[in-house]
């Protein structure tokens, strides 16, 4: 039987502690998380016991306003701290991504019964998503100003879906 190297032992843990990491992270709701329960409001209606018996529940519209508010918050700051820091630039990127857009995306993005225009908007996003970790993820590194056009790419698409949210929030609201 042949042995494994210890030398590979500490790659393994990594790659198994992320890969754990993210199947966790994809796997939770669009309300788990650490910032989810500080949210919620009293008596919110998601969490009384016949929202859990009814049809699948989609985050609250101001779960996904702040989730994109928090994103264009953090992308914010990547295009002048990709030249001193591009790996933390990049790794902020994947921050943001695993844990707030991927939450917009199960929240209200294509498939989760949110109206068209929400759901092609969260589509759009995470496109522009994926060309500003590609763009962050190159070697060299991208200059300041490439990284601010995808920034500003992003965060308008983002400013969408936030706006979208909010106008599906208030026509749900409406008699």
């Amino acid at each position: 039987m042949r042995r494994a190297s210890l030398r590979s032992l500490p790659v393994f843990l990594l790659v198994s502690t992320a890969g754990a990491l993210l199947l966790a992270t994809a796997c939770a709701g669009p309300d788990q998380g650490s910032d989810a329960d500080e949210r919620a409001a009293p008596g919110d209606s998601a969490s009384a016991p016949e929202a859990a018996a009814a049809a699948p529940a989609q985050a609250p519209a101001d779960s996904v306003i702040a989730w994109a508010t928090e994103i264009r918050d953090g992308i914010r700051s990547l295009p002048g701290q990709v030249g001193a820091d591009p790996e933390g630039a990049r790794q902020r990127a994947v921050e943001l991504y695993v844990t707030r857009q991927e939450r917009i995306e199960q929240a209200a993005g294509p498939g989760t019964g949110s109206p068209a225009d929400l759901a092609e908007s969260v589509h759009e996003a995470e496109a522009r998503f994926h060309e500003l970790m590609q763009l962050l993820g190159e070697s060299p590194p991208p200059d300041s100003a490439a990284v601010g056009s995808a920034v500003e790419a992003l965060d308008g698409r983002l400013a969408d879906v936030a706006a979208l949210a909010g106008d599906d929030n208030e026509t749900a609201e409406a008699p």
